[in-house]
């Protein structure tokens, strides 16, 4: 599998990444017979054909249920051959971000945790979740944290994830994330018009999340329910485009493949629930997909937050 650096991080990153929030609790659409976390054996297993494969990120978070418990049994003799990455949260359970003193110390307590139930002594990328406004305004106590971890031989590069638009922009102001975790798909492009350039001008490198968005991107999306009709069409109307295409490939394979083609995205992270998905998933790194159907993938793109956003779903 082809290496990509990752931004200033230096960190050379597999264009496929294995997400892990599914191998960690019950995510995404609903729906019957895909749906629910694996067995820890089978979570293992998968863990370990994704690494025998050439994928070399991981990446995980305090908020992904068991999935750091998972991954320190999965890679208890594997570390070596891993870019290990999670996330710490730093907001409270009304949403508010901690402050001051707080922050600091719920965050290093969080990576304290992380790197116990990881058994690693550091991680590669150490990440925020959800970095906000409100988050950012405390760019000073946040640069702190991520020195004391620096400097306590914890962390090799810091990161945040963020949602939208103009949080990843204001993100990328402050210069306090080596790499940025961003939603990208066929149907959500909004982020490469500003975004990824100023990212590449930076030196920040981009993981890309939801590249599926949810499942939408496959035959999941025809159980969306009427309010989401737009949502559904679209999905449908990329099926058929792939259906039609010279090239023999999965709806999968050809939103992967979609996000593998952008020259300024360093890894493309992928969820994962069972071997087969895996499987399918693993053949997209090599397929390229021809002009005339990238072009028409292109013109899929959607605009509206609300439909681009699960939390806006009410489907939970």
């Amino acid at each position: 599998m082809d290496k990509r650096t990752l931004g200033r991080t230096g960190l050379r990153v597999s264009g496929l990444a294995l997400g892990t929030v599914e191998l960690g609790m019950d995510y995404g659409l609903k729906v019957p017979g895909a749906y629910g976390q694996p067995s820890a054996a089978e979570a293992i297993r998968l863990v370990h054909v994704a690494l025998d494969a050439g994928i070399n990120l991981i990446d995980t978070a305090r908020a992904y249920g068991d999935s750091e418990a998972v991954l320190g049994q999965a890679l208890r003799d594997r570390r070596d051959r891993v870019i290990l990455a999670t996330k710490t949260t730093a907001h409270q359970s009304d949403g508010t971000p901690f402050a001051g003193e707080a922050l600091k110390r719920h965050m290093l307590d969080s990576l304290d945790t992380s790197l116990q139930l990881l058994q690693t002594d550091y991680v590669d990328l150490w990440q925020i979740h959800n970095v906000d406004e409100a988050l950012l305004a405390q760019a000073e106590i946040i640069a702190k944290v991520f020195d004391a971890a620096r400097q306590a031989g914890k962390v090799r590069a810091v990161g945040g994830s963020t949602y939208g638009t103009d949080a990843p922009l204001k993100a990328l102001a402050t210069d306090l994330f080596d790499a940025l975790q961003v939603a990208y798909s066929v149907l959500d492009q909004r982020l490469a018009d500003r975004v990824f350039p100023l990212a590449a001008e930076r030196d920040v490198g981009i993981v890309v999340r939801s590249i599926l968005l949810q499942g939408v991107l496959t035959e999941r999306g025809d159980h969306l329910p009427d309010r989401l009709a737009v949502l559904r069409d679209h999905s449908r109307q990329f099926r058929q485009l792939v259906a039609a295409s010279p090239v023999e490939l999965s709806p999968a394979q050809a939103a992967l493949a979609f996000g593998l083609a952008h020259p300024q995205i360093g890894s493309v992270l992928v969820g994962v629930r069972t071997l087969a998905e895996l499987e399918e998933n693993l053949r997209a790194t090599h397929i390229a997909l021809p002009d005339d159907l990238l072009g028409q993938l292109y013109q899929l793109r959607l605009d509206d937050p609300d439909l681009l956003s699960p939390s806006a779903w009410g489907l939970s």
